[in-house]
């Protein structure tokens, strides 16, 4: 029996509950969030103990693995005390506001002899693992362009656009996409460049908001290989306002793109019934239907089970969280000094502001 202790128990941790929950052999233990209401919801319908605490959930007895699921401000403080106290994590993306946290959080994981997986869950998406196989099938060819587009109201999640706790919404949904890309390419980044702004900071919605983080930006990125990522994304848009999501994929051979007629308003990574891949090329047009199966966080928690049974490299480790926090961090750069920033892979962690053309 496999014991879960979930810190945070809002959207996320609700999630993380359910997709650890239906796997045989786990038992969620423990809960805590700091509103009682929240708290006691989830720890009624899993019989779990609930906590204020984080420190108490972390040590209630017999827990073997926390899903971190708080505002990315308190994910480095949760883990390194999960870790210290020999519990294996999973940690809710982005993995933390700084690349001195995230080298902590590996440090710790490493120094205690646990696991530490970050959520980039898009890769068990289905219509993400279609493009995939048609990307490694050499569909699109080389290289390859992938545009990621996603419009959005304001997120009810406040938290989100406050930039103290999260970053703000371009810091916690970029970090997807650059995943993503890495995935579909097997590749790293070579530079990025980046603007972005704030829509939201007039919204009724985010009357409460202290300092917004940047909630709307466009994004490029060059990848070895010559290939390239687009992203434009805004979550500043007007209260009630339907959002519009789109993803893209093209190359010398071909192109694809998603599309779900049921759901013209989704937002990215979800799927329905009625998601599916359309591909085109000089054969003409196929439509592949997406499988159907667990999305969301289940792929993060089968893949860091069986690298805690078998010792085996789970790919969403720690450190593949860092390079996403790494482009996320270039992007923020980028939009502060309006210039390109180059990665230094070979210097780990090491950008560089390059000077104006």
């Amino acid at each position: 029996m496999t014991r879960v202790a979930i810190v945070g128990c809002g959207d996320m941790g609700t999630k993380h509950a359910a997709a650890w929950s239906v796997r045989e052999g786990i038992e969620i233990a423990a809960v805590c969030d700091l509103d009682p209401d929240r708290r006691r919801s989830l720890s009624q319908a899993y019989g779990a103990a609930q906590y204020e605490a984080y420190a108490d959930a972390v040590r209630h007895e017999g827990v073997d693995v926390v899903s971190v699921c708080t505002p990315a401000k308190f994910h480095c403080e949760v883990a390194i005390h999960a870790a210290s106290a020999g519990r294996h994590v999973l940690c809710e993306k982005p993995m933390a506001l700084s690349l001195e946290e995230a080298d902590r959080m590996i440090a710790a994981a490493e120094a205690n002899g646990v696991a530490l997986a970050i959520c980039h869950q898009y890769r068990g998406a289905s219509q993400y693992v279609t493009l995939k196989s048609l990307a490694d099938e050499g569909v699109f060819g080389s290289p390859i362009y992938l545009r990621f587009s996603e419009m959005r109201e304001v997120r009810p999640k406040l938290a989100m656009h406050e930039r103290s706790l999260s970053g703000g919404p371009i810091h916690d949904m970029a970090g997807h996409l650059f995943d993503l890309m890495r995935f579909l390419t097997q590749s790293e980044a070579e530079s990025v460049v980046a603007t972005g702004t704030v829509f939201g900071s007039d919204k009724a919605r985010l009357a409460s908001i202290g300092a917004f983080g940047t909630d709307t930006a466009e994004i490029q990125a060059r990848f070895a290989g010559g290939h390239c990522l687009s992203i434009g994304i805004s979550w500043g848009l007007p209260e009630g306002t339907p959002g519009h999501s789109s993803e893209t994929i093209l190359g010398p051979n071909g192109m694809a793109f998603v599309e779900d007629p049921s759901t013209p308003d989704r937002n990215l990574g979800a799927r329905s019934d009625t998601t599916r891949v359309v591909v085109k090329n000089a054969g003409g047009t196929r439509v592949i239907a997406c499988r159907e199966g667990p999305d969301g966080p289940d792929i993060c928690i089968a893949n860091l089970l069986h690298s805690i049974e078998t010792g085996r490299a789970n790919p969403f480790e720690g450190r593949q969280g860092r390079k996403a926090l790494e482009l996320i961090l270039a992007s923020r750069a980028s939009m502060e000094s309006g210039r390109i920033v180059r990665l230094n892979h070979e210097n780990v962690g090491a950008s560089k502001v390059a000077p104006p053309m």
